[in-house]
């Protein structure tokens, strides 16, 4: 269970997804940009065809998003790490 969870603060999500849409776009880190964006929709409890869905089907897919953007996170970071040390 992540913090937030127990809180329910969905705006808060969609705040928080919405920022790291525009930070990841601005890298250039599609796969997590991608995934902030949905969370920033599921944080209005709207799926990816903007219908309404509940605040419960909302926080679970969330939760799912998150353990997929770590991952998608570390292989970008990485991957960023690999590029500025090289020089290119």
């Amino acid at each position: 269970v992540f913090p937030w969870q127990s809180e329910r603060d969905l705006d808060r999500l969609s705040s928080l997804g919405h920022f790291l849409k525009g930070s990841s776009a601005a890298l250039g880190i599609i796969k997590v940009q991608a995934i902030c964006e949905k969370i920033q929709h599921y944080g209005h409890k709207h799926d990816e065809d903007q219908q309404k869905i509940e605040e419960e089907d909302a926080l679970k897919r969330i939760a799912s998003l998150l353990k997929e953007c770590k991952k998608d996170y570390v292989v970008a970071k990485a991957w960023l790490v690999n590029l500025y040390e090289s020089g290119e």
